[in-house]
């Protein structure tokens, strides 16, 4: 039975932050510097915290209000432990998680100076054997349905999913149907990097993942029952991989780790 809770917490920091800089900053600009304090936050809340054992063995990596019972549901805010996960450190001891999730994570985080750093701390915390599984929009196919002249058919499968889908920032009807590629490139400053299967690959090989192979939602679904759906493999990648050995506790060098 799938039991995972969407639970919808906006912490009073969040709002007090969002409340400030609206007197300052454009709408873009705000989303970006409410995030990059509560990235400065959290990584306050967690100082000098290191070497822990989790409470759960499985870890859900930006896990926003998708929360996952019997999993150790981590964003930079209201969630079960709250951390900056694009500092490039995890606060807990080597080789203590099964499997960690990460579903459309990636792509709000810059790939050489943040995701690679975090892959390689993910792979620190798994045990040997253990696996990964990180997903995001799909580089390739959203490349393909435009070449080939279907983004209609994307927009609409995402007004369908999302109501509420913010394609035109002005709220023009007018607006062709195109911008859903340029929104989803960059979505209002929020994403920093798109993936195609070869690119996320070549990203956990450098971290010293094997066994690396697209998979789809149904595997993970049949793996880890207690995630909901997200019906998402039209326009997702989804790849697994494996920590095949003992990592190699040396760590590397960081210049974004300081406060």
């Amino acid at each position: 039975m799938n039991t995972q809770n969407n639970v919808k917490r906006t912490t009073p920091i969040r709002r007090w932050l969002s409340r400030t800089a609206a007197v300052i900053f454009t709408a873009r600009t705000q989303g970006l510097v409410v995030v990059d304090l509560l990235r400065l936050w959290a990584r306050l809340r967690c100082a000098g915290r290191r070497n822990l054992i989790p409470e759960k063995p499985l870890l859900h990596l930006g896990c926003g209000k998708r929360h996952v019972d019997g999993w150790l549901n981590v964003d930079v805010t209201g969630s079960d432990f709250d951390l900056d996960l694009a500092s490039g450190r995890l606060p807990w001891r080597d080789e203590v998680f099964d499997a960690v999730v990460s579903q459309h994570f990636i792509e709000h985080i810059e790939m050489e100076e943040q995701l690679i750093p975090l892959l390689h701390e993910i792979r620190r915390v798994l045990k040997p054997g253990g696996e990964v599984w990180l997903s995001c929009p799909d580089m390739e196919f959203l490349c393909r349905v435009y070449v080939e002249g279907r983004i209609a058919d994307l927009l609409q499968d995402r007004r369908m999913r999302f109501p509420d889908y913010p394609f035109s920032a002005m709220g023009d009807p007018d607006l062709p149907p195109q911008h859903v590629v340029n929104h989803l490139f960059h979505q209002l400053g929020q994403h920093k990097n798109l993936y195609d299967c070869d690119l996320l690959a070549w990203a956990l090989g450098k971290a010293g993942f094997s066994q690396i192979e697209r998979v789809v939602e149904a595997d993970l679904l049949q793996r880890f029952p207690r995630f909901s759906p997200r019906n998402d493999d039209s326009y997702s990648l989804l790849v697994r991989a494996r920590s095949s050995t003992s990592f190699n506790s040396a760590r590397i060098p960081n210049s974004r780790e300081s406060i």
